[in-house]
């Protein structure tokens, strides 16, 4: 506000609109611009969103001196003179968007609230706006690329979230309350989200990207799939076998950030417990992989099957999986102190380590029980390397086998030390 303060002071409130609407006019304009001359069509650029902006301004400056009917008549006579050049240019066989349109008559908008003083919200506005106006290229070759059941995905995700989860109650159910259907639902619906998200990066960034670059999208998914895929094609082809190496330790690496991410997300105190912890262990498994890996390596088919983006029963699963948790949990710590909770944490990890993270973040919420917490979702960790680690050495080469259990053994030494040393 001191900035605005000082420019009114300097140039006045009138010029001081003048020049925010007449530079919301020239991005818009600009980009509009750019896009006329790829496309050759088109009938509003450079010149004519300042304009119009600078129109909606002025306009919303007299409505004081005249009437507030003003900027409601310009917005009015805008649309129509916009409806009938539509019209005409239709009826000449000139194929047509009506982007452009919709654009001007935010550009006028934009300028009505630039004289309200609303100058962060409409450079904000107008921020947005350029910036899906430029990604117009990008939608469409998301779009063409996107398979039915992609799009099918999208829509049940668009259904339980926000058709769905909004309307479960939020009311504690069951045996000492542990079960609440909004909780339950929310951590569906954010999982599916994170997974929802690492498909799509593998499937338009990661795929034929190389080994190294598929592995950390993937990583993101599940390192296990990973483990799973690159460990059968370092059998099929040995001479890349320190490559698929390293993609398996790197996508195991992701995983300790990404439980760091969701952890924090239903218990934000929790990470000044895990920060250090699971950096060390992230490093002990990017510096090796580091060095695995060969300038110049060769690059191979590194596409990964990950199935559906959003399968509803594997979602149902894992709210199935969570609540089985969510009860182990508090049950092992009420008839077995901390040692149930460990024997929860080994047991889970062999499948999935999400679900005992979400549990033991919750678990934590106590801020006493904060660094049990971190030591449990630790152990669940190395519970799930050493099943990565065994895939490893049955479907893999015995190169890759000796590589990642080299890196996989250091790692379970170190978290299991760091666990005796803290929980003991």
């Amino acid at each position: 506000m001191q900035t605005e303060a000082y420019l009114n002071e300097l140039i006045g409130p009138y010029m001081l609109g003048v020049l925010i609407s007449l530079a919301i006019g020239l991005i818009l304009g600009l980009e509009r611009e750019y896009d006329k001359i790829k496309d050759e069509a088109g009938f509003a650029g450079i010149r004519t969103f300042p304009i119009v902006t600078l129109l909606g301004f002025v306009l919303g400056n007299l409505t004081e001196a005249f009437s507030l009917w003003l900027p409601i008549v310009g917005f009015g006579s805008l649309i129509l003179f916009l409806g009938i050049g539509q019209v005409i240019k239709s009826r000449v066989e000139v194929a047509l968007g009506v982007t452009t349109n919709l654009a001007l008559i935010t550009a006028f908008v934009l300028g009505l609230m630039v004289s309200e003083e609303l100058y962060r919200d409409s450079v904000a506005t107008a921020v947005i706006v350029v910036t899906l106006l430029s990604l117009k290229t990008t939608f469409r070759t998301i779009i063409k690329n996107i398979t039915h059941q992609e799009l099918f995905a999208f829509i049940k995700f668009v259904i339980l979230a926000l058709l769905i989860l909004p309307f479960l109650p939020n009311i504690n159910y069951g045996a000492n309350d542990l079960l609440n259907p909004f909780e339950i639902g929310s951590i569906v619906v954010i999982v599916s989200f994170l997974n929802f998200i690492g498909y799509f990066l593998v499937k338009f960034v990661g795929s034929r990207k190389g080994i190294l670059l598929t592995a950390i999208l993937g990583g993101l998914i599940s390192s296990t799939a990973v483990t799973w895929d690159y460990a059968a094609r370092s059998k099929e082809n040995r001479n890349l076998s320190r490559e698929y190496s390293a993609g398996i330790i790197i996508a195991s690496a992701i995983m300790f950030p990404r439980l760091a991410l969701l952890a924090t997300i239903f218990n934000s105190e929790i990470i000044n417990y895990l920060i250090f912890p699971l950096t060390l262990l992230t490093l002990i498994c990017l510096i090796p992989s580091i060095l695995l890996i060969k300038k110049g390596a060769q690059k191979a088919d590194t596409e990964i099957d990950l199935g559906n983006p959003l399968d509803i029963l594997n979602a149902l699963s894992f709210a199935v999986i969570y609540v089985i948790i969510l009860y182990a949990v508090h049950y092992g710590n009420m008839y077995f102190g901390e040692s149930g909770l460990y024997y929860s944490a080994l047991i889970a990890g062999l499948a999935d380590t999400t679900a005992i993270t979400i549990s033991m973040a919750k678990f934590g919420l106590d801020g006493n029980a904060l660094q049990l917490s971190t030591l449990v979702i630790i152990a669940s960790t190395l519970s799930n390397t050493l099943v990565k680690l065994v895939i490893t050495f049955f479907r893999g080469s015995k190169a890759t086998g000796r590589w990642v259990g080299y890196i996989f053994g250091a790692l379970i030494v170190v978290g299991t030390l760091y666990i005796a040393i803290l929980g003991w």
